[in-house]
Order: C-alpha cells, then sequence, then structure tokens
C-alpha cells in the first residue's frame, strides 16, 4: 500500500512538475523572509540570551514541515473524499483502513521531510548555524514524532468535515495554534501564566519541548515520548474507524 502511494505521488508530480518543484523551492525561503527576518528586529534574544535567528531555527523548520504536509492530507483524505475519486477506490483494497491512513500519512511525511530538510539546509547556509551532527539527527527524530502527530490531526479533520467553507475556517485556526501556540515562534514564557500552562500541556507541542529540552540539557524525556508515540497510535486507530465509517455513507 506504502508503494501504491508513492508511486502516485511521482505520478502526480511528474504531471504537475512546473507548480510542485516551485512550491518545494518557494515555500521555506519565503517562511525564513516573512518570519525570520522581520522578528529578528522585534525579538533581538531569546529569554536565554540566543541570537533570535539561531533560536527560531528549529521552530521554522517544525513549520515548514506543518505546511508542506498539510495540502499532500488535504487531497487524499477530503478532496478526494468528498468528490468521491481516488480514495473511494483505493479503499476498496484489502488492507484496514488505519494501515490505509498509516500509508498515506508515510508517503506524505517523506515528501514533507524532503522539503523540510532543503529549508533547514537553506537557513543554516543563510545564518551560519553551527548543530552537531547528533543534535541535528535528534532534531529529525522529534520532526518526525511531530509530523505523525499533527499528519494524524490533519486528517480527522479531513475526515470529520465534508463541508468545503467549514474546512478552510478550521485548517485556519489549526494553523494560527501551530504557528504561534507551540513556541516555535514565540517562547511560552511570554504568554499569561494560564495560558502558558495550557499550551505547555498541548500535545502538539511535546515534540519541540523534547528538543529544547535535550538542546538546553542533554536530557531526553521519554515519558513525553511514550505520550506522544501512545497519541498517534490511538488517533491512526480513530481515523481508521471515521474512514470507515464515512466511506460506508
Amino acid at each position: 500500500m506504502i508503494d501504491a502511494f508513492l508511486k502516485r505521488r511521482i505520478w502526480l508530480w511528474k504531471n504537475r512538475l512546473v507548480p510542485s518543484v516551485f512550491l518545494f523551492f518557494f515555500m521555506p525561503v519565503i517562511s525564513f523572509l516573512m518570519v525570520s527576518v522581520p522578528l529578528k528586529n522585534i525579538i533581538q534574544y531569546s529569554i536565554s540570551g540566543v541570537p533570535y535567528d539561531l533560536w527560531v531555527f528549529p521552530g521554522l523548520i517544525f513549520i515548514v514541515g506543518s505546511i508542506g504536509l498539510y495540502p499532500i492530507i488535504y487531497r487524499e483524505f477530503f478532496d478526494l473524499r468528498v468528490h468521491r475519486k481516488v480514495l473511494v477506490n483505493i479503499a476498496l483494497a484489502p488492507f484496514s483502513k488505519s494501515y490505509l491512513v498509516f500509508s498515506s500519512l508515510i508517503v506524505g511525511i517523506f515528501e514533507a521531510m524532503l522539503m523540510t530538510l532543503f529549508a533547514a539546509l537553506l537557513y543554516i547556509g543563510i545564518v551560519s548555524i553551527h548543530i552537531t551532527l547528533f543534535n541535528f539527527l535528534f532534531l529529525i527524530l522529534c520532526l518526525s514524532i511531530y509530523l505523525f502527530l499533527i499528519g494524524n490531526i490533519y486528517i480527522l479533520i479531513s475526515i470529520s468535515i465534508d463541508a468545503i467553507t467549514t474546512m478552510i475556517l478550521a485548517s485556519f485556526s489549526l494553523f494560527i495554534f501551530i504557528v504561534f501556540g507551540n513556541s516555535f515562534l514565540i517562547e511560552l514564557p511570554f504568554f499569561p501564566p494560564v495560558i502558558e500552562m495550557l499550551l505547555k500541556y498541548n500535545p502538539i507541542s511535546f515534540p519541540f519541548q523534547s528538543y529544547q529540552l535535550f538542546i538546553n540539557t542533554g536530557k531526553i524525556n521519554w515519558t513525553s515520548f511514550i505520550i506522544q508515540i501512545s497519541t498517534i497510535y490511538g488517533l491512526f486507530l480513530l481515523n481508521g474507524f471515521l474512514l470507515k465509517s464515512k466511506l460506508r455513507q
């Protein structure tokens, strides 16, 4: 099933090469110019005293991954489902719906990771960030877990909603929360204490918090990783159940 989804994504890239390549290279550049450049003149240093353009690097990587994954999930689980196109035929394959969700998400994450790696190399080249190989690999690990988590949430929204207007509003609200509610651009202590506490225990922010903890202290919060993996597994089962129910209608 993963092989089938991957071949279909390659076919789509070949048939939409110019817009796909344009988005692949253009979006990371826009993210850098519209986020890092202006904000570093407003927030010059993080609370810990790190220059903002260095501190914001992992947050930008997570944001690029979030944006890169969304159109893939939207097309697979909202557009094709609502218009009764390819997804309905794929669902006839002798696999569980949870495995179908897993296979599609694996391919989507692979594509988003390629875009994210390009963005990371671009940003490292422009800002001259010095990061060890081990720290970078741990960043990729946390990013992968994050993409599985946020990808499942994208799928949950795409399956649950049938109206395009509601989908647009829900997606917009989610993106606002992703960008500003997970310490990607603004550190949580800048928020009022009550909001800071709520955002700190938001599961979407756990992978990024795990990375920040590792960078600052060298420690790994295994409890947080167990919670993240358990949440992802539960969302896979839930999305499989919802997809099965929707395709029956």
